[in-house]
């Protein structure tokens, strides 16, 4: 697999402490720790949403930190998908609106929202919430909505996918279905960079980075074990091992 993130001796506000780690195309990587040991934060520098003090960054031969905030912007835009915990979608839109608000913003024209609605369906019908594309947000539970979110960070074509909690907000069957949406992505060969409390969540990722005091305590590789229980209960030793 070739290198597509490279993070060098990434420094924020005593927050990060000298972090450095590769995620390679077509990984699924979590990083898990405790409140407060910085994951969030990790995430957001990773991604340029917010800047750092000292390192490097660098997505597939760009160097994100010393980018200006608008070109980073751009970059988050073009090449980078998002998925929160907290939606952060329109009440007024309907739900393919919202799906495709990132696309409309990258470019504008009849033809191409006609393209971009194309592709909005295409999405949704993949993530079988296709009937709801006209319905509000309001007027859908939180697993179609998580959905929904997921098509919304896959318009642009990614490169790679950020997910700060993303099933943090959602009970244990609507969580399980949006995971399978994630591992059906994975497959298909796209960058899933992932933070997350829950070990259930972590188990379906191919590697783990535990995160403890901003800093880096240990990684957890997952490929050669097939079945989801024998995942499950390694992490949980794991942690256990990790001190969590």
């Amino acid at each position: 697999m070739s290198e597509l993130l490279a993070v060098k001796n990434l420094c924020k506000d005593g927050i990060l402490k000298d972090i450095s780690f590769i995620i390679n195309q077509g990984e699924m990587v979590a990083v898990m720790g405790p409140s407060g040991s910085g994951k969030s934060t990790l995430l957001y520098q990773v991604s340029g949403m917010d800047s750092s003090d000292s390192g490097e960054v660098w997505l597939d031969g760009t160097e994100i930190c010393s980018l200006s905030e608008d070109n980073r912007a751009r970059l988050r835009l073009s090449q980078m998908g998002f998925v929160f915990q907290q939606m952060n979608m329109l009440k007024n839109l309907a739900l393919i609106d919202n799906i495709m608000l990132p696309a409309c913003r990258l470019k504008k024209g009849k033809s191409f929202r006609k393209e971009m609605e194309h592709r909005a369906r295409m999405l949704m019908r993949k993530m079988g919430i296709e009937e709801l594309a006209g319905r509000k947000i309001t007027e859908v539970s939180g697993g179609q909505l998580q959905r929904a979110c997921i098509c919304r960070s896959m318009m642009n074509h990614p490169k790679i996918l950020f997910a700060d909690e993303p099933t943090g907000a959602l009970n244990q069957s609507a969580a399980q279905g949006v995971m399978e949406e994630f591992n059906r992505l994975n497959k298909e060969n796209t960058t899933i960079f992932m933070v997350t409390h829950d070990s259930k969540v972590a188990a379906r990722c191919g590697r783990i980075l535990y995160l403890l005091d901003g800093s880096i305590k240990g990684e957890l590789s997952l490929k050669e074990i097939p079945e989801e229980k024998d995942r499950e209960e390694r992490v949980k030793r794991w942690l256990a091992e990790m001190g969590w």
